[in-house]
């Protein structure tokens, strides 16, 4: 394979618009915590793929890269819109996804600096996080986080889909898409708060300036709540973007995010099972205790991204591009618990070994992608074609370190306040990972409703990894590509039902350095899927899917007590494995709309089947992969009384079935049902009040266990109100 070169972004952007010019002849000749309101959608999606959701069936870009219909994409897709998450009065995206079928949202409990999901019982944290179609990669504890306030839409891809984005998730994707422009000449004020003392202000406003040009910008202040068991913090986001029009019909976009975070950190986690899930001889452990120091602790972020797009009519085709160059600081001191001082059974005290982590992480990502569209007729066809470049530079800068022990802590009368021990480097490495993607999809239409969807896909990718002095290990680089692929077909049998089968593939090059003895392969995963989709109107749509996949080489990282084996030493760090082959196979259920006049529903069931079927260790095959709920189900009623049009009031359940604590299968984490409720009132004058009130019984437990020593409560109670005024 022929590696890839170390280039500019100038350079980066040539490359694409080489392969533009060259492929042009070529083409030539050959859910939710609140269900929307209905509005009727006309043609194939009403608006724009990438604007407000205005239909229970809205066009995508995310299932195909062109604007389709929920409907006629072959594979699983969700759509949650910014509406649903302000009448959630949502701090985190990941809290948006707890209606959404096949998605296991915030499954470590309240963690107010990452999103956390699972997608078909993988994580897509890392590998499956998106912005406009952008990859957002993340690597140990470096991620970039989107705030909900920035997000117009969010759009769950289900199943591997490596054939559109190159390495990926093969359970899954989230794609958030960024706020734009609307067109219109709009601001919204909104001021809130909630029972824990998190309390916000942001302002949103649209301007035309002219026929050819528009802006949008966004401001939110927040004060994160420390949900009892640490300090707040602050969240400030500052975000601007423009939309200009030239006179050769070119649409250009531009667009500049500025977070900043700073706040105490740790908490409620890195608590043991017996203590959390089992009671202990002391009892349970309080939900908000604080198992590190508060005045030890802190997390800091700085992150900006710069956006750029344009759209361009060429002839009979559309030329899109979509760029986004990106930058984060993260620095985090912290105090973490590794299970009791016995190392079993707690003491009568219930005292807790600890140690110091701390890390300061810098990564830049730049990634951009450009295609063209033509639609055309061969016979009794109809071809939408689309051929396309994308390219990606991401490189971390890594400085991890440990002190092990630190001072203990017991959970019988908490003492805090000690000086903990210095922390000492284990890993000071620079990873940089390039990718470049080009891909070619035809969507085929023909007869009384068929749509039959070609995808192929080849990538190339180089991994490179400094010397790492701290860890002892000398440079690495590694060399992978792979050819992916997607079929699809799909016919519409009555009017407004599609029903579909689709095979598709997905690989993901890990961004873990290589190092002797260590091999280290790309993931690769196989999915099938069967599904029926029905918009029975423009208000209404209920889909149903079955699905199969199989996924090799799985890479798994946790974080826990490593043991030198010459030394003998002890410290903390960040321990990667492939444990070898996982299967998920199950179906989802997902129905959303008006179902009678004022009354409205939103509903998901999930089903799913995970087993290791291939691992090193022997003992593990058969068993369920620990962290992952197999069964979850959802209902959520909204009603508008007629008498009431400005009031809307809704209830809601969210069922999560058990998981494992551990591979070997153990230890098990019960299930639960939570319910949540919320009005929203529309006063005179565009003021809008909103009541959101999420474990409304205030239910405690534990969201899963990454192991015995790590258990995460869920949210408890969080009650929060906001007030909004548009003119």
């Amino acid at each position: 394979m022929t590696s890839l070169p170390s280039r500019s972004r100038l350079a980066l952007l040539l490359g694409q618009t080489a392969l533009i010019a060259c492929t042009l002849p070529q083409l030539a000749v050959a859910q939710t915590t609140t269900v929307l309101e209905p509005i009727v959608v006309t043609g194939e999606g009403e608006g724009s793929a990438t604007g407000p959701v205005t239909s229970n069936n809205p066009a995508t870009l995310t299932g195909s890269k062109t604007a389709t219909p929920v409907t006629e994409v072959p594979q699983s897709v969700s759509v949650v819109s910014s509406e649903t998450l302000k009448a959630s009065n949502v701090a985190k995206l990941d809290g948006a996804l707890s209606y959404v079928a096949g998605v296991t949202g915030q499954p470590y409990g309240y963690d107010s600096d990452t999103n956390w999901i699972f997608i078909r019982g993988f994580n897509a944290s890392q590998h499956g996080a998106y912005q406009d179609g952008l990859a957002n990669n993340a690597y140990g504890f470096g991620s970039f986080f989107i705030d909900p306030f920035l997000v117009e839409r969010i759009e769950v891809l289900k199943g591997a889909s490596s054939v559109l984005y190159g390495g990926s998730n093969p359970g899954g994707l989230v794609n958030y898409v960024t706020k734009a422009p609307t067109g219109e000449d709009k601001t919204v004020l909104e001021f809130g708060l909630d029972e824990h003392g998190r309390a916000w202000a942001s302002v949103d406003q649209n301007r035309v300036v002219s026929d050819a040009l528009s802006y949008r910008l966004l401001g939110k202040i927040e004060r994160v709540d420390g949900h009892g068991a640490f300090d707040p913090g602050v969240h400030a986001l500052l975000s601007g973007s423009v939309e200009q029009k030239l006179d050769n019909g070119a649409v250009l976009s531009y667009g500049l995010d500025l977070l900043k975070v700073d706040e105490a950190h740790v908490g409620n986690a890195w608590l043991p099972y017996v203590g959390t899930v089992q009671e202990a001889s002391f009892g349970f452990i309080a939900r908000d205790f604080n198992v590190g120091e508060p005045d030890h602790d802190s997390y800091k972020r700085d992150q900006a991204s710069l956006r750029f797009g344009f759209t361009q009519d060429i002839g009979d085709w559309t030329l899109t591009n979509t760029s986004r160059l990106s930058w984060a600081d993260i620095s985090e001191r912290s105090v973490v618990a590794y299970g009791y001082s016995t190392f079993g059974a707690p003491d009568a005290v219930g005292t807790l070994v600890r140690g110091v982590f701390d890390h300061d992480t810098s990564q830049t990502s730049f990634v951009t992608d450009t295609r063209l569209e033509n639609t055309f007729v061969t016979g009794a066809l109809e071809h939408r074609v689309m051929t396309g470049l994308d390219l990606k530079n991401f490189k971390t800068d890594i400085l991890e370190k440990s002190a092990y022990p630190a001072t203990p802590l017991t959970v019988v009368d908490p003492i805090y306040g000690a000086i903990q021990p210095a922390a000492a480097a284990y890993k000071d490495v620079d990873i940089t990972q390039r990718q470049a993607g080009v891909y070619l999809q035809d969507q085929i239409r023909w007869g009384n409703g068929w749509i039959a969807t070609g995808n192929l896909r080849y990538d190339w990718v180089e991994t490179e990894a400094s010397a790492d002095p701290a860890a002892g290990t000398t440079g690495s680089k590694r060399n992978d590509s792979e050819l992916t692929w997607r079929l699809g077909l799909a016919k519409t049998v009555v009017d407004g039902m599609t029903v579909y089968g689709s095979l598709s593939t997905s690989f993901n090059p890990t961004i873990e350095p290589s190092s002797e003895g260590n091999d280290i392969y790309p993931e690769t995963a196989r999915q099938a899927e069967l599904g029926v989709k029905w918009a029975l109107s423009d208000n209404f749509l209920l889909t149903a899917s079955a699905f199969d996949i199989t996924r090799k080489n799985v890479s798994q990282s946790r974080f826990g007590l490593i043991v030198d084996p010459d030394t003998g030493a002890e410290r903390y760090g960040y321990i990667f494995s492939q444990i070898g082959e996982v299967e998920s196979k199950g179906f989802e259920l997902e129905a959303q709309g008006r179902i009678a006049e004022g009354l409205t529903i939103s509903a998901a069931l999930t089903k799913m089947d995970l087993d290791v079927i291939n691992d090193q260790n022997a003992a593990l095959i058969g068993n369920t992969p620990r962290e992952v709920p197999e069964e979850f189900a959802s209902l959520q009623l909204g009603w508008t009384p007629a008498t009431m049009p400005e009031l809307t009031l809704t209830g809601a359940a969210r069922y999560t079935g058990g998981s494992w604590a551990d591979d070997e299968n153990t230890a098990w984490v019960p299930s639960r049902t939570v319910f949540d409720l919320g009005v929203s009132y529309e006063m005179q004058d565009d003021w809008k009040a909103n009541l959101a009130i999420s474990n409304v019984t205030d239910k405690s437990y534990v969201s899963s266990c990454a192991g015995t020593n790590y258990c995460y409560y869920g949210e408890g109670r969080t009650a929060s109100i906001s007030i909004s005024k548009s003119f």
